[in-house]
């Protein structure tokens, strides 16, 4: 009784062991899908109420503008970089599991020309916030994000696909032309 248990069991696992699994479905890049801000926990790199202090009804440039200059982070029409890599190396201090993303931004965004980000021109905030916001989505650790299977899709995006300006995709826009932001492979 014990050998014919054995065959079975052994039938069993040769014959699972011939079923192909279907690969993956492929990832599809493009605006960047809102389940990413549910299931990573992205840090509120902002001080609560700096934002407040800005009008709600300024353009995109602008409203971030405010914020650096609220922040201190900005010197004349220029980015302050040597206070926003004070304030992240401080950030990252305080949160040492965002120490790989921080570690990024400064050497990626800080250091040097940091060029246009996305379809606004001559806004070196916006292309500051847009660059770190990129850096904390691309190196996040593993375990700052969501392990359940509603967020493998944001998971797999974050891993193989640009993080771009959702103004991007606007369809005005030609295809591939967002500035310095590497806007292809996109979905249809």
């Amino acid at each position: 009784m014990v050998g014919l248990v054995f065959v079975a069991l052994s039938l069993l696992a040769v014959s699972q062991a011939d079923v192909a699994v279907p690969p993956p479905p492929p990832v599809l890049c493009g605006a960047m899908p809102m389940s990413v801000y549910q299931c990573l926990g992205t840090p509120r790199v902002v001080k609560p109420g700096v934002s407040a202090k800005c009008d709600k009804n300024l353009g995109e440039c602008e409203k971030i503008t405010c914020i650096f200059r609220n922040s201190g982070w900005m010197d004349g029409d220029q980015v302050d970089k040597q206070k926003l890599t004070a304030y992240f190396e401080q950030f990252a201090a305080d949160n040492p599991d965002w120490q790989p993303a921080v570690e990024y931004l400064k050497t990626a965004c800080l250091q040097g020309e940091l060029p246009a980000q996305g379809i606004h021109l001559n806004c070196p905030a916006y292309d500051a916030m847009q660059c770190t916001f990129a850096s904390f989505i691309k190196y996040a650790q593993p375990s700052q994000w969501n392990s359940s299977a509603r967020c493998a899709g944001a998971r797999q995006f974050a891993t193989a696909c640009p993080v771009c300006p959702t103004d991007c995709f606007s369809p005005q826009i030609p295809v591939g032309a967002c500035n310095a932001c590497l806007a292809l492979p996109r979905s249809p």
